[in-house]
């Protein structure tokens, strides 16, 4: 905890000067954590400025005794009451139009932990001190390419040298490689020289290139990766997956979509509303490193190059939106509350080793800055100033608060910001450069569409300027409800996903062709699409029965009605093994991309999380796990010896098990038929078990039980 004593005083002053505060509403400033008085406690309303000029100017031994006289004349006068205070009501919009936080905000920066400080970690490395990212731009051929590092710095960094495929340290921050490149990747490191000649180095992530990428035999009935059905394996590891792609190649299936691959928000010591880990942590980014809950980035790399050898194209779950929600970070105390109560939380970890902040429910300042925190991940390059002001999201069909507010409390980034949007289409450029094929866009309704069409620009510069890739297609969860004439149908909204998103990429410098490759996924699909007639080429939508987000109880993000099913809630195999065959015999659009959910069963005592392990309350280690009554055991995802809709075994409904529906043959033999694929009876020619076709299986045994 920074003492007052420590304070920038002069930003203090300034802070006061510029939002002219009463001293009462600075209160939580200007008593210390450790005043052995008031301790948990504050006391109203002591002109609490007095103790700022006894701190600032006597002695500890003084300030002691100065504390005890102060609090008993207070303590004589009025009463205690519980302190839940922070810096909250000092963190959102100042007005009701304004969508950036304050410019002096910058000055918030670089608050990750140094040497010396008891929550320093040795994997933080520097990143108090310097932050960069490597962007990589191909030439038009895109067999070669320059990569650059783009560092911030503190002010006390002045010099940065870098180190590139470990030939020494040079003064240029960039660096040229072509396909004469002969090793697995490219390392880098930097380091920045501070004004004492002391260095602070940090380890980049190593880079792969798209010639790197193993090619992918497919026949041409998948129209060079523009048409097929793509398998959204929900909770699989990515060892898993590498085991399955064997298979999924002689099943048929174009590709396999992978749950988000960044870093992201992780903690074995703080449950959830009862889960540990729970699911949706993927969707709260801490960095855009590619060290996930499933694997690290070379496990990662291993099983994208074993698909793509077996025919099996690998595409990314994208969060750009937003990052972690506020008050999951790693600050070590935060607490929130009113009247008597008051809830404090300790800090969250990550599934990699980055570093990162939020400003949300915290009440002590930064030893780094001794200023209140800021939003900061420095494994991403984000500071304070690059995120939107924090506000509510309270409208659905109000373009502003849909663009700039935070959603469900997420950290919204600012994708106005250029240095945002080329953050973003550099990470992009990292997907494609490590061998995906392309990626979902999570949240992008909260991305406005002009903001969208200005990222796919500079990603396609990335790549070398010309048409994006053959193989590349991108799709974009817009969800359409209530704001679908804003969203959809109304082309001159001003904020519309469907011609007026066309309108926005061909003006940022987007083809015909590359916007063929920008999907919109149909959240329509099945009952009411399309919600305002094609609008858009049928080709330019995704289209999917039931996905991850339908699966949570109560979950109103589509109205399927009896159009369709949603499997792990209606638990009804049958019933939604035919609306997945439907999906792929209906005639009523032309759909060339179309997805199928393979994911997981949950448990009776509400249970969501991810059966990889690490949701198994027995893991849980701290003071609080007793919170922890909703286990998930661990269950392994890839076994070759089952059929589809293992998640029923004779007519039984199983708990905590992965449903594999991608393995069901009779789902299998229909979306063969619509992709144009030769007819194959034989299931083991499929990498299915020899029984995998008979009624026994279909209804839902166990390969191995029926053998």
């Amino acid at each position: 905890m920074t003492q007052l004593k420590d304070l920038n005083w002069p930003a203090y002053i300034r802070g006061f000067a510029d939002r002219r505060e009463t001293w009462k509403q600075y209160r939580f400033l200007l008593l210390p954590e450790d005043n052995i008085f008031i301790g948990s406690y504050i006391l109203f309303p002591f002109p609490n400025f007095i103790i700022i000029l006894i701190q600032r100017y006597m002695s500890s031994l003084k300030l002691l005794v100065a504390q005890l006289l102060l609090g008993l004349i207070t303590f004589s006068q009025y009463s205690l009451a519980v302190d839940c205070s922070s810096f909250q009501q000092y963190m959102g919009c100042r007005s009701g139009q304004e969508t950036k936080n304050p410019d002096d905000w910058a000055n918030r920066s670089f608050q990750t932990f140094l040497p010396g400080d008891p929550q320093y970690k040795p994997e933080f490395e520097s990143l108090g001190r310097i932050m960069c990212y490597s962007n990589i731009v191909y030439a038009g051929d895109r067999q070669s390419a320059t990569v650059e590092l783009r560092c911030r710095k503190h002010t006390s960094i002045q010099k940065v040298q870098y180190n590139f495929n470990n030939a020494g340290w040079v003064d240029t921050a960039t660096f040229k490689v072509d396909k004469s490149f002969s090793g697995q990747n490219l390392p880098i490191l930097v380091k920045g020289i501070d004004t004492d000649g002391k260095e602070w180095q940090n380890t980049m992530e190593p880079l792969n290139f798209l010639w790197q990428a193993e090619n992918v035999p497919q026949s041409d009935a998948y129209k060079k990766g523009q048409k097929g059905a793509i398998i959204e394996m929900f909770g699989w590891p990515w060892a898993d997956i590498r085991d399955e792609c064997a298979a999924l190649g002689k099943m048929g299936w174009m590709g396999v979509k992978v749950f988000p691959p960044q870093e992201s928000v992780f903690s074995m010591e703080w449950p959830q509303n009862g889960e540990l880990n729970p699911w949706w942590f993927y969707y709260q980014p801490v960095s855009y490193r590619l060290d996930s809950r499933h694997g690290t980035r070379a496990e990662l790399r291993e099983m994208i190059q074993t698909c793509r050898k077996a025919g099996v194209r690998i595409y990314a779950d994208a969060v750009v939106n937003h990052m972690s929600g506020g008050g999951n970070d790693i600050w070590a105390s935060h607490r929130n509350g009113g009247g008597n109560w008051c809830t404090y939380w300790g800090p969250k970890t990550s599934t990699g080793s980055s570093p990162y902040f939020t400003h949300s429910f915290t009440w002590q300042l930064s030893n780094n800055t001794n200023l209140m925190p800021g939003t900061e991940f420095p494994g991403a390059t984000y500071i304070p100033t690059d995120f939107h002001c924090e506000r509510s999201l309270s409208s659905w069909t109000d373009p502003f608060q849909l663009n700039n507010g935070w959603l469900s409390g997420l950290t919204d980034l600012d994708t106005e910001s250029d240095y945002v949007r080329e953050r973003i289409a550099a990470y992009f450029t990292d997907l494609l450069s490590i061998g995906f094929s392309g990626f979902r866009m999570d949240a992008a309704k909260h991305i406005k569409p002009d903001s969208i069409a200005a990222i796919l620009y500079k990603f396609k510069n990335n790549l070398g300027g010309g048409e994006l890739p053959d193989d590349w297609i991108t799709w974009l969860e817009v969800l359409l409800g209530g704001e679908k004439d804003l969203l959809m149908c109304n082309k001159d909204s001003g904020y519309n996903y469907g011609q007026g998103l066309a309108d926005s990429l061909q003006k940022a410098g987007l083809s015909q062709g590359d916007i063929y490759k920008v999907k919109i996924w149909q959240s329509d699909y099945p009952k009411e699409f399309p919600a305002c007639g094609w609008v858009i080429p049928s080709e330019r939508f995704v289209a999917q029965l039931d996905c991850h987000d339908d699966q949570n109880p109560g979950s109103s993000s589509r109205d399927m009605g009896d159009t369709g099913s949603v499997l792990v809630r209606e638990k009804n195999v049958d019933k939604h093994r035919n609306f997945n065959k439907q999906l792929f015999q209906r005639t009523d659009g032309n759909w060339q991309i179309k997805l199928v959910l393979s994911s997981y069963s949950f448990m009776n005592n509400g249970a969501m999380g991810i059966p990889d392990g690490k949701s198994d309350c027995s893991k849980c280690v701290g003071a609080v796990c007793n919170s922890c009554s909703k286990s998930m055991p661990f269950s392994k995802a890839h076994d070759p010896n089952v059929c589809g809709y293992t998640c029923q075994v004779n007519g039984s409904w199983q708990e905590g098990v992965y449903t594999r529906v991608h393995r069901d043959y009779q789902t299998i033999q229909a979306m063969r038929d619509w992709q144009g694929l030769p007819k194959v009876t034989n299931p083991s020619d499929l990498g299915l078990p020899g029984n995998c076709g008979n009624s026994a299986s279909e209804a839902g045994f166990l390969a191995s039980e029926t053998q």
